[in-house]
């Protein structure tokens, strides 16, 4: 038995080294090979413009850091105008460690499922890739600089994916996810929608003295305007039908989603102008230790009746209040007003969140699969305007 073990090692080691010496791991030269980090496609000209980010490292004896290659062409395909990238450039480009996909605003305004196909079928771009779209186009967030990370797509990625301990104010979305939201009967998906937010460089201040000249003043705010920098703001959320934006949430509604959807361990949520015992009002930042939510789905002959329960555990995590409170230095009862308060702020932003799913017909809360699994006895009659009939009732109990 031990001898055909060895054999059988002898006969791999072989095996790995004819592969090793005929070159077949050698096929890609290295220094002609480009780590794509992320992609971003918008519209021009009727073409598909594809800009990529690559990561160049460079090290000396100093210092080392990553710096970024951006590259643009279009074509008539995804495919094809990647591939013109790499005849541009030289480059072979390696997609296995891309994990960001960005659409243009003019994409977005298309059916956006045209695109993601291409990265969804292709076996170069792993299905985990986070997908998200700009606010104006996509070639931009690749070439902002961010004082977050010398490559924008990682800070990017960063407030995408953050780790638990974070605020959950972002509904990030995979290739994956997004597809099977598409192809679902509802049709419905959605996917961060990136704003840019400048931010002035204090290395590049320029002097406010009247007496300088037109020219110098304008030297001088060239210089000004080429030290910005940005940071992004990824807590919109865009809302898609059929692969086209048709709306979008806010901040506060993206994070009242993720208390139904996902665990918010550690997210803060402020509640202001709570007056307690007739005292003058304050401010106060709980922190969610724990949450947990049931949507059922019931329909009858009249509607389709939309039952959401939400239990959320907090406790109280500052005060911006004139008087002090040393009590809540320590795990004390959280006061009833905070906690009605808190409660009409999330049963609120439940109603906005229904209110844009009617108007947008994006059934973000997966009603029409809940109709289809519990109560097919109606699916046929309300599979065509169930949003349009959908009675809505929220109980949302907040504890600390």
């Amino acid at each position: 038995m031990k001898l055909v073990k060895s054999k059988i090692l002898l006969l791999c080691v072989a095996g790995i080294m004819l592969l090793f010496f005929s070159n077949d791991f050698g096929l890609i030269d290295i220094e002609k090979t480009a780590i794509i980090t992320a992609i971003a496609i918008d519209l021009k000209d009727n073409e598909y413009e594809v800009t990529t980010q690559i990561a160049v490292p460079e090290a000396t004896d100093v210092n080392s850091e990553d710096k970024k290659a951006v590259i643009s062409s279009t074509g008539s395909t995804i495919g094809g105008a990647l591939k013109n990238i790499s005849n541009l450039s030289g480059w072979f480009p390696k997609l296995s460690f891309c994990n960001l996909i960005i659409l243009g605003n003019s994409i977005a305004q298309t059916n956006t499922i045209k695109v993601v196909d291409y990265f969804a079928k292709t076996l170069r771009v792993q299905d985990s890739a986070t997908i998200i779209v700009a606010e104006k186009t996509a070639k931009e967030l690749l070439e902002k600089s961010s004082p977050l990370d010398n490559i924008s797509s990682f800070a990017l990625q960063k407030i995408l994916l953050k780790n638990p301990g974070f605020d959950k104010n972002v509904a990030a979305v995979d290739i994956k996810t997004f597809c099977s939201d598409y192809y679902s009967d509802a049709s419905s998906s959605k996917m961060p929608l990136v704003k840019i937010i400048e931010i002035q460089n204090s290395e590049s201040g320029t002097s406010n003295n009247s007496s300088q000249s037109p020219t110098n003043q304008s030297a001088q705010n060239g210089e000004q305007s080429s030290g910005n920098q940005c940071i992004f703001d990824a807590t919109t959320t865009a809302l898609f039908k059929n692969g086209v934006m048709v709306g979008e949430i806010d901040k506060m509604q993206t994070l009242t989603y993720n208390l139904l959807f996902d665990q918010t361990t550690e997210t803060t949520l402020s509640v202001n102008d709570v007056s307690i015992n007739n005292s003058k009002p304050a401010d106060y930042l709980l922190t969610i230790l724990r949450n947990s939510a049931k949507i059922d789905v019931c329909a009858d002959k009249n509607a389709v009746n939309l039952n959401i329960n939400l239990d959320i555990y907090c406790k109280i995590s500052d005060i911006n209040s004139d008087s002090q409170h040393e009590d809540y230095a320590y795990n004390k009862v959280v006061p009833e007003e905070v906690l009605r308060s808190a409660e009409e702020l999330i049963i609120k932003n439940l109603n906005d969140l229904i209110l844009t799913q009617q108007q947008t017909q994006c059934d973000i809360f997966g009603v029409k699969k809940l109709l289809y699994r519990k109560n097919y006895k109606y699916y046929h009659s309300f599979k065509d305007n169930y949003l349009s009939v959908l009675n809505p009732s929220i109980s949302v109990t907040f504890s600390g």
